[in-house]
């Protein structure tokens, strides 16, 4: 009996030791943020240059193995974004973070967790009734993000909250939901019922880890759910230790739904003055010292859709008053599919960037009703998008993704998802502009007369021509005539297929009429270029092709 005794208490010593290990092990100046929701939580503004350092003192931990980004899940990485899943945009995460850390003592370091979904109701991260709903799903892009999460998203944040707890303290957690249960009166409790669980199964006591609510897109922004911030406004009736954070004047996306860039780092910050005054800390806007973006190299890249061997459930459509003289549409019957195509519905273009930058892809489409104007869309074998609400007048260039790339080769696929939907031509740009008219000539014209093809020419482009440069294909020289119709300066500079300047034609002032420059292409590869023309404002594309000299 006496050494029974004994050994009870030397196990209980050797517990006392390992959890005094635990504790001591965390560090009090980490602080760890859970953040959680639907797609606004997740990100689904474009990352631009200024988003891309971030302090020392920011950290995410990685949700998700993500090989694009080199980083395990599990571990915790320089809070550069995405901070969600491997393709997702900048989120309020992200602005939170580095106004925590421009605000807080030096010797503190923040930490970011966040698990969200796109789409997804509350009831995802009901720990105990997750299962009927995702049941429920019919949509496929859905369940594929759920998966990505092991099926159990309220699962996963506990598992990668625990792995936090071992090196710092939770301090906080942010929400973003709503658009899915818009009208749901119920929302405020069931959203408690996730705050309960989660103090509980991480130990954490409600008094101390405040919940932080963001509203969706305001009316003021004409939020199509923005009703929904009524019932987010009644939280603290329900939950104590719960604040509601204003989107009023949040800048959104054209789809009023999510927020775009500017609006992402607004609410961001928003989030975190709350926190700081929680803490007792005034907050210090880490915008207010970012420097302003210099230039980069703009560069775009066209494609033709209907040059890619569009696959099933495609129809190429004859038209001379579009790019090439053909489109693509939608064959009739498709209806709201659920998930992307397979490989033979896809259309590829691939294309080489010379830095790292966010490209956009931009569609020239005719959407005739909010109904018939949906394709979906990747970047390099990412999850797909879906590029929904994109009713034009006639035909309109439209963004429909973005992604944050590195300088290399790449693959943008687009799957069909409507019908009625029609799409003219693809550009994949790092330029935040619209293309304008029918843009530059594409790369993979399949048309044997290029003279006339990937141009739209402005009152103000009349009497300014370039030819086709003849021979074409050019063996070894080749001459381009132009045509102004007064005294200009005009610059022909040729560039590659990735949009690298080959050589400088020209670049001087002529006098009004028709003039003739010459290239010579020695010792260049053969492959596609390109010529362009600017002249005031005239700016003319063409592609010339090179054989072996």
């Amino acid at each position: 009996m006496k050494f029974s005794n004994q050994l009870t208490k030397f196990f209980l010593f050797i517990f006392i030791i390992n959890v005094s290990y635990i504790v001591n092990a965390q560090d009090p100046n980490f602080h760890v943020y859970l953040c959680f929701g639907q797609s606004n939580m997740e990100g689904q503004g474009a990352i631009e240059k200024q988003d891309k350092t971030v302090d020392e003192r920011l950290k995410v931990l990685e949700a998700v193995a993500c090989s694009n980004l080199s980083r395990n899940k599990g571990e915790w990485y320089a809070a550069i974004p995405p901070l969600t899943r491997c393709y997702s945009g900048l989120s309020p995460a992200d602005y939170f973070g580095r106004t925590m850390v421009a605000s807080l003592p030096d010797s503190i370091t923040v930490g970011i967790i966040n698990v969200s979904v796109a789409g997804c109701k509350i009831e995802l991260f009901d720990k105990d009734n997750y299962q009927s709903y995702v049941n429920s799903i019919t949509e496929s892009w859905l369940k594929n993000i759920i998966n990505e999460y092991g099926g159990n998203p309220y699962g996963h944040l506990i598992e990668v909250a625990k792995i936090a707890q071992a090196d710092g303290v939770i301090k906080g957690v942010l929400l973003h939901q709503g658009e899915s249960n818009t009208g749901d009166q119920q929302w405020p409790a069931k959203v408690k019922a996730v705050y309960d669980n989660l103090m509980a199964d991480l130990s954490l006591n409600p008094d101390e880890v405040p919940l932080l609510a963001g509203e969706v897109v305001h009316a003021d922004q004409g939020g199509i759910c923005a009703s929904m911030n009524n019932i987010i406004a009644k939280l603290p009736q329900t939950i104590a230790n719960s604040y509601v954070i204003s989107s009023s004047k949040c800048a959104d996306a054209s789809d009023n739904l999510h927020f775009n860039s500017a609006g992402y780092r607004e609410l961001g910050f928003r989030y975190a003055t709350q926190m700081l005054e929680i803490l007792g800390y005034e907050a210090v806007d880490p915008r207010e010292s970012d420097e302003p973006d210099e230039p980069g190299v703009l560069e775009a890249f066209y494609f033709e859709p209907e040059c890619e061997s569009p696959g099933q459930n495609w129809v190429i459509v004859d038209d001379i008053e579009v790019s090439n003289g053909q489109y693509v549409t939608v064959e009739q019957g498709i209806q709201s599919l659920p998930e992307a195509a397979g490989t033979e519905g896809q259309i590829n273009v691939q294309f080489t960037t010379t830095q790292n930058s966010t490209y956009y892809m931009y569609g020239l489409m005719n959407c005739p009703t909010a109904d018939d104007d949906s394709f979906w869309a990747s970047f390099d074998g990412g999850s797909y998008l879906m590029c929904n609400g994109l009713a034009t007048s006639g035909w309109q260039w439209k963004q429909l993704i973005d992604a944050s790339l590195t300088a290399g080769n790449h693959t943008l696929t687009i799957t069909y998802r409507e019908d009625g939907a029609q799409l003219d031509k693809i550009a994949v740009s790092n330029s935040e502009n619209l293309p304008e008219g029918l843009g530059d000539e594409a790369q993979n014209v399949c048309n044997t007369d290029t003279s006339t093809v990937g141009f739209l020419l402005t009152e103000d482009d009349k009497g300014f021509l370039l030819d086709q440069n003849y021979p074409n294909p050019v063996n070894n020289k080749t001459s381009i005539g132009f045509e102004i119709p007064q005294n200009s300066h005009v610059s022909i500079v040729v560039y590659d297929i990735r949009g690298v300047e080959i050589k400088r034609i020209t670049d001087m002032e002529y006098p009004k009429g028709k003039h003739f420059v010459q290239f010579d292409a020695e010792g260049l590869d053969k492959g596609q270029y390109f010529y362009r023309m600017q002249a005031g404002n005239f700016n003319f594309t063409r592609r010339m092709i090179l054989h072996d000299n």
